[in-house]
């Protein structure tokens, strides 16, 4: 028995990830910076095939605020 990979399910918390990848105009997604630690985060089964939520990377962004 094959499981099917809910690509719209974010790998890391279990919501939407509101990917539209195959719209006409493209996704929020494609023009995102994601850090390379949220992405290692992501299992080996779903690497590729499921984006993270832009909530997953804001709250990254907030917790790890850049010094400027």
């Amino acid at each position: 028995m094959i499981d099917k990979v809910d690509d719209s399910i974010c790998p890391l918390c279990n919501k939407s990830n509101r990917c539209d990848v195959n719209a006409s105009k493209g996704c929020w997604c494609m023009n995102s910076n994601v850090p390379q630690t949220l992405l290692d985060k992501i299992p080996s089964a779903l690497q590729g095939v499921s984006c993270i939520c832009n909530n997953c990377i804001e709250a990254y962004y907030q917790k790890n605020k850049r010094e400027t």
